[in-house]
C-alpha cells in the first residue's frame, strides 16, 4: 500500500457542467417561451381577424356581417343591390390592406378589395389585452362594422305610349293609376279622325328609383306588342304595327277598296246619281262628314268639267298597311291605277289612287273618318 494516493472527487467539475446544463435549459427555456410569445404576438394581430372575414365573403357568407339597402320599386327584386355585390365577389380573391386613416390603435381600420376595387371597409375593436413579455401586448379582437362599397344608382324612365296600350317592366304591368304623370298628346295621323270618334292619345308613365336599366314591353289592346326607341331616359313607342291582312281585317280591306273605287267613280261621273247627289256616296261617311260637305261641292260647281270617257277599267288594286289603333278604329292604304279613254279624243288618261283611308266603326257600321294622300312614293 506505499505510495498510494487518495484521488479527490472533482467537485469543481461537477460543478460546472451541473452549472451548463442549468444555463443550458434556462436559454432553451427562455427561447422557447420567447418563440411561443412571438407566435402568440404574431396570431393576435388585428389583420388576422379581418382575413378570415374576407374568406368568409368569398365564400358569398354576408348576412351575418353586411347589410344592403332594398330597391325602392315593384320593379326589382328587393335584394337586388345584395345579388349585385355577390355577383361581383364570385370568384374573386379579396385582399385586405390597413386604412390610412386609421390612427386609433384599439378600433383599426382596414379596406377589402377585389380586382384592386374597393368593395369594404372594416372597424374593429380590442375586447381584451394582456402584457407580454414585458415590451408586448397580445390583444384580443371582435369586428365592430363592415360597411359594403355600393355602387347604387337611381334613376327613372319615362315611357310614352297610345293610352289604349300596357306597359310591362321586368314583365310586371305598371299601373296606370299609381304610373301615369297626366301628360297627353294627339296621335298626329288620328288629328282629324278625332273629330268623329274617340281616339287613343299618348300618354307618359313615370318610374323612379330603378337601380338598373329595365326591360320594357309595350302591347296594345290585340295583344301585339309595339316596339319603341330609348334615348336617354325616354321610351317612346314607334307607331302602331301592322296587322296580317286576314280574317276580319281581310273583310275590312275589302270593303275598303270597293269604297275607294266608288269614292273615285263618284268624283269621275262613274257612280250611278253621282250627277245628282252625294248619295251614292253618303253611306261611307259619319253624319256631318267635311268629306260629303266637299264632295257636294265638288258636284255642284266642277264635276260638269270632267272629260266624258268610256268606262274604266282597273289594274293593280292593293291593300296594303293594315293598322288597328283600337276595337273600333283601324287605317289602311288603298292603291289602285284607273285608265279612262276619253270618248272625244280616244285619249287614254291613267288617274293612280294612293291613299291612307281611317275607318271607324259606328254601331257596326265602319264609316271613312279620314284619308290621306300618300306621299312620297
Amino acid at each position: 500500500m506505499a505510495g498510494y494516493k487518495k484521488r479527490k472527487f472533482p467537485f469543481f467539475l461537477v460543478g460546472y457542467l451541473v452549472f451548463l446544463l442549468v444555463l443550458i435549459s434556462f436559454w432553451a427555456y427562455v427561447l422557447r417561451y420567447v418563440q411561443e410569445s412571438l407566435l402568440t404576438y404574431e396570431a393576435a394581430q388585428p389583420e388576422h381577424t379581418v382575413e378570415m372575414l374576407a374568406r368568409e365573403l368569398e365564400e358569398g357568407n354576408v348576412e351575418m356581417y353586411l347589410s344592403f339597402p332594398h330597391t325602392e320599386n315593384e320593379f326589382e327584386q328587393a335584394d337586388l343591390v345584395k345579388q349585385d355585390y355577390l355577383s361581383f365577389l364570385s370568384g374573386k380573391e379579396i385582399q385586405v390592406e390597413k386604412s390610412a386613416d386609421s390612427y386609433d390603435a384599439q378600433n383599426p381600420i382596414y379596406n377589402l378589395y377585389a380586382d384592386n376595387k374597393k368593395v369594404a371597409s372594416v372597424k374593429l375593436k380590442e375586447t381584451a389585452s394582456e402584457p407580454l413579455m414585458f415590451i408586448l401586448t397580445v390583444q384580443e379582437w371582435e369586428i365592430a362594422e363592415v360597411s359594403p362599397v355600393l355602387e347604387i344608382s337611381s334613376q327613372e324612365i319615362l315611357i310614352r305610349v297610345p293610352d289604349n296600350c300596357t306597359v310591362e317592366i321586368n314583365d310586371k304591368e305598371a299601373d296606370p293609376a299609381k304610373y301615369l304623370t297626366g301628360n297627353e298628346w294627339e296621335l298626329e295621323e288620328l288629328k282629324y279622325a278625332s273629330a268623329y270618334t274617340a281616339v287613343p292619345k299618348v300618354v307618359e308613365y313615370k318610374v323612379t328609383g330603378l337601380m338598373e336599366k329595365p326591360k320594357i314591353r309595350i302591347y296594345n289592346n290585340l295583344g301585339q306588342e309595339l316596339a319603341y326607341t330609348l334615348e336617354g331616359n325616354l321610351a317612346e313607342y314607334d307607331g302602331f304595327p301592322e296587322t296580317p291582312i286576314e280574317g276580319e281585317a281581310e273583310e275590312l280591306a275589302q270593303a275598303a277598296l270597293e269604297n275607294a273605287v266608288n269614292y273615285s267613280n263618284f268624283f269621275s261621273k262613274d257612280l250611278p246619281g253621282s250627277n245628282q247627289s252625294v248619295e251614292p256616296i253618303k253611306y261611307m261617311f259619319p253624319e256631318g262628314s267635311e268629306f260629303l260637305e266637299l264632295a257636294e261641292n265638288y258636284r255642284r260647281h266642277d264635276m260638269w268639267m270632267y272629260s266624258d270617257h268610256r268606262e274604266p277599267s282597273f289594274a293593280g288594286q292593293k291593300v296594303s298597311d293594315f293598322v288597328w289603333y283600337s276595337d273600333t278604329l283601324f287605317s289602311c292604304n288603298v292603291y289602285f291605277e284607273k285608265t279612262m279613254v276619253l270618248t272625244k279624243t280616244g285619249e287614254v288618261r291613267t288617274v293612280i289612287t294612293n291613299d291612307t283611308y281611317y275607318y271607324a266603326d259606328f254601331g257596326g257600321q265602319w264609316k271613312i273618318v279620314d284619308m290621306r294622300a300618300v306621299v312620297g312614293e
